[in-house]
């Protein structure tokens, strides 16, 4: 053993801490964390979720860095941001800034994983959802309902649906930026069915925890009317 913890001290790359990793998972070697290489450790236990988040951000900030990679990334910090505490971290982490930078990005696949990685992070998280608020997320994301790919669309109004629930103060701040303008819009002049029920189950939470006098003013713009056109030519079409 002692010759074992010498090696893994004096030795690092990554091919024989792979072997150091799998002779330990056999039981053929026992770690002491006292004394062992943390590059060992880490290849026996994988990266702690901190690290991995602050790989996947570094990744999608890197402009020399494969838009392959990025969307990698994004998929893999959509799905450690799932977990309520970590979606937290994000802003512990000064991650924000970064991750809402590439809610501009050039390519439309970056963009649409970024609204994704937003949306999922504030859902039901009052915490994440100030968080991106305080760190002007908002008015990139509510550009995003007008961007020309129709998947980043769909993402970004994941997003706004997420950050918009039991929000009070995002409400606010939505309507300010003529973001229920923009929805209305896309009732009047979308043809998409499925992003068309997306504003339609938007409305209906909305409308459901008003608080800011919400349903009135739908009433006045027309909202409702054009709620009501195509909640009647849809369930035509499906009879």
């Amino acid at each position: 053993m002692e010759k074992l913890l010498q090696w893994a001290v004096n030795n690092s790359d990554n091919s024989a801490l792979a072997e150091q990793a799998a002779a330990i998972r056999r039981g053929e070697a026992q770690p002491d964390p006292k004394r062992y290489d943390p590059k060992v450790l880490e290849a026996i236990l994988g990266k702690d979720d901190a690290t991995r988040m602050k790989d996947a951000v570094a990744c999608i900030s890197d402009p020399e860095d494969t838009i392959e990679n990025k969307e990698i990334a994004l998929d893999n910090l959509e799905l450690l941001i799932e977990g309520i505490d970590n979606a937290r971290n994000i802003e512990n982490m000064k991650l924000w800034p970064a991750i809402i930078k590439q809610l501009d990005h050039e390519a439309p696949e970056v963009r649409k994983g970024t609204a994704w990685v937003c949306g999922t992070a504030v859902q039901n998280n009052p915490e994440a959802q100030k968080a991106f608020m305080d760190n002007n997320g908002l008015e990139p994301l509510v550009k995003l309902l007008n961007d020309q790919d129709k998947a980043v669309r769909s993402k970004a109004q994941y997003a706004i649906s997420g950050f918009l629930k039991h929000h009070q103060a995002g409400v606010e701040a939505f309507d300010k930026l003529n973001g229920f303008e923009s929805l209305h819009d896309i009732l009047k002049n979308c043809q998409d069915a499925t992003m068309l029920r997306k504003v339609v189950f938007l409305y209906n939470s909305l409308v459901f925890d008003d608080a800011i006098g919400l349903t009135e003013r739908l009433v006045k713009d027309g909202t409702l009317d054009d709620l009501e056109k195509v909640l009647v030519k849809y369930t035509k079409e499906k009879e």
